[in-house]
């Protein structure tokens, strides 16, 4: 669907990249929110009211008994709640043993509650949440929080003449843009303190009358626009795309009433607002659900809340622009495993090609393997099967020498733990060298394969999936180098060689931007990203030693080696929002083992007087967040001159 008033940043905002911290592992061990009633998840439960008149405030104790007191359909979670939940962790209100949660609901972003801005006089402002809790840390934030913010919605009632008697703002621009540079200015203090993860929801500026709308647009503009500027990277939560989608078609998301006008909980006499915090499941509540399902099948708890459905549908939204970055990280990551067959497919040819006689030798080979990644066990994972065919040609010169070229197709389709797929297909030619002179040789390979991904990245979104269609193309170039000496043995008459290996496979893959496409944007596309170019560069080293002896026309042989990653693994992928033009944000890749082991068993047999094949089994072992083993097989002709 597209924006309305898409261009409110401005061209320049489109294109200006976020500014990240380090690109640490997605490690999140804690969840911290600040803002209002939007992710409150029980802050005024331990108070013995939360100041919002005498009538309301009568409510309370029965409310917070019945199992009311955050603003949605109780016992349902809140947003904030849910996400965190998503991660392994809670959203427990600050002012309880373990929170971390400042929420409050009524909360502006700079100015206490009183009698003439209106709200909860119990509220805390966002800025001073935001204060309290460095002054907590003693100005450390936690690099490996989540930190969610949502605030201004009261500001704009407000400036609008909604919330309290007056007098209200004289030039509410002039309001608005000071409290969203505020509460900016207070979130770069926050990353300045160490924080890396930050989301940040925007206002639902589609909604409500034209100058609800343009007050929450205006907001929106100058909090975003000012976090830009500030160097901060955030993530920036669409919240109004997701009412848009909602909205399109309700029934998808399993809804039968989206408006305000038929709230899922029952309107306590003489309360005009913010009922959903009396509101519970238990019939003792002062305000309950007017139908069983209620929870389920309305998207509003009462005049400005949502429901435990539509607080699920949010807080999977944002969860979604948290690991998508992860997940397309993995499109540069399979590329390295990739290239590793083509190379083994090569090292596995030369002591053929050597052994056979003849000057020339034609060969194919082919290879399948499992392979898994993983990144935090609340991140996804990409398991999948690489497969890769092989074919060459080489010449024997000088006795000495081997030079041959080889042409390589590679598949591999990984799928995404939350569900869909890429698939990767290369295509590759390499031209290698081998020398051998006892008991000392050496391989060495050039290759450039060009890549094409399909991606299909699907969301869990509430009770819907969605997915997000996306084509992007790149490449990888690498060199690969591997040398050795070897002893030479007769045991009983069998001949055999072993000897120590080094090598290095240097590698550098591109992949390119690309921009999703959501599969059922007819209810808003709001799921799909558009992502810059990845660069992942690799240097891996081996040590190790090999065998192998002469049974025959059999010649098993064996191979163990040790791997170590030299190139930073750090590295982020940049993502920016599709639903409306909002600043980029940068994320860190998934973080794999720098050190592993490889082993290699196979067996060479001779089939004819010029026809050799060989089979082996492939196995990674010990590599952090990785695990990989396969097969590979070929045969080789010898044809002589």
């Amino acid at each position: 669907m597209p924006f309305r008033g898409r261009t409110f940043f401005g061209a320049a905002l489109l294109f200006l990249p976020a500014a990240a911290t380090s690109a640490a592992a997605q490690n999140l061990s804690q969840f911290i929110g600040f803002g209002d009633s939007t992710i409150d998840s029980g802050y005024y439960r331990s108070l013995a009211s939360p100041g919002g008149g005498a009538t309301f405030n009568s409510y309370w104790a029965a409310a917070v008994a019945a199992g009311a007191g955050i603003p949605t359909t109780s016992p349902g979670l809140m947003s904030s709640q849910a996400l965190a939940a998503l991660l392994g962790l809670t959203a427990l209100p600050a002012d309880q043993p373990g929170g971390t949660n400042y929420a409050t609901s009524g909360a502006k972003n700079v100015d206490a509650n009183d009698a003439t801005n209106g709200g909860f006089t119990a509220a805390i402002p966002t800025v001073t949440q935001i204060q309290n809790y460095l002054a907590a840390v003693n100005g450390h934030a936690n690099g490996n929080a989540l930190y969610l913010i949502s605030s201004g919605g009261n500001d704009v009632s407000f400036a609008l003449g909604s919330s309290g008697a007056g007098p209200y703002p004289a030039n509410p621009t002039a309001y608005l843009t000071n409290v969203a540079t505020s509460l900016a200015a207070e979130v770069a203090q926050l990353q300045a303190a160490g924080a890396q993860y930050i989301i940040v929801r925007d206002l639902p500026y589609s909604f409500g009358n034209a100058s609800a709308q343009a007050d929450r647009l205006l907001y929106t503009q100058a909090l975003w626009s000012t976090l830009a500027a500030d160097g901060v990277n955030f993530i920036p939560s669409d919240y109004n795309a997701v009412r848009l989608a909602i909205a399109a078609n309700p029934a998808s998301f399993g809804f039968l009433f989206i408006d305000t006008g038929h709230p899922a909980c029952t309107q306590p006499a003489g309360v005009t607002s913010a009922w959903a915090l009396l509101c519970s499941s238990n019939p003792g509540a002062p305000s309950t659900l007017v139908s069983p399902t209620a929870d389920q099948d309305h998207l509003f708890a009462d005049d400005q809340h949502l429901t435990t459905a539509g607080q699920k549908i949010v807080a999977d939204y944002e969860y979604s622009l948290l690991v998508a970055p992860s997940e397309i990280s993995y499109l540069a990551e399979v590329p390295v495993k990739m290239r590793t067959g083509i190379v083994n497919a090569i090292w596995n040819q030369i002591p053929i090609s050597f052994g056979q006689g003849g000057a020339y030798h034609g060969w194919i080979a082919g290879d399948v393997s499992w392979l898994k990644m993983e990144n935090d066990p609340n991140f996804p994972s990409d398991p999948g099967t690489p497969a890769a065919v092989t074919g060459g040609f080489d010449y024997r010169f000088m006795q000495d020498w081997i030079l041959g070229v080889a042409f390589s197709l590679g598949r591999a389709t990984q799928s995404f733990s939350l569900g869909g797929d890429f698939t990767i297909n290369e295509v590759a030619v390499s031209a290698y060298a081998g020398y051998r002179h006892d008991p000392y040789w050496f391989n060495v390979a050039a290759t450039w394969g060009s890549l094409r991904f399909d991606v299909n990245r699907e969301v869990p979104i509430g009770i819907t999936t969605q997915s997000n269609l996306g084509s992007t193309s790149g490449y990888n170039i690498s060199l690969a180098g591997e040398a050795g000496y070897e002893f030479t043995h007769v045991i009983n008459g069998h001949e055999m060689k072993d000897g120590p290996i080094v090598g290095v496979l240097w590698q550098r893959i591109q992949v390119d931007g690309f921009t999703e496409t959501d599969q059922f944007a007819s209810i808003g596309g709001f799921t799909a990203l558009s992502y810059d170019d990845q660069i992942r560069y690799s240097a891996v080293s081996e040590l190790g030693y090999q065998a192998s002896i002469k049974l025959g026309l059999w010649q098993p042989f064996a191979k163990l080696t040790w791997n170590h990653e030299w190139a930073d693994p750090n590295r982020l992928v940049t993502a920016s929002l599709t639903s409306v033009a909002a600043p980029s944000y940068s994320l860190p890749a998934v973080m794999l083992g720098k050190d592993w082991g490889a082993g290699t068993v196979g067996t060479r047999v001779q089939i004819g007087p010029s026809a050799t094949a060989y089979a082996a089994l492939i196995a990674q072992l010990g590599q952090d967040c990785v695990v990989e083993y396969g097969g590979q097989f070929g045969i080789s002709l010898a044809i002589n001159p």
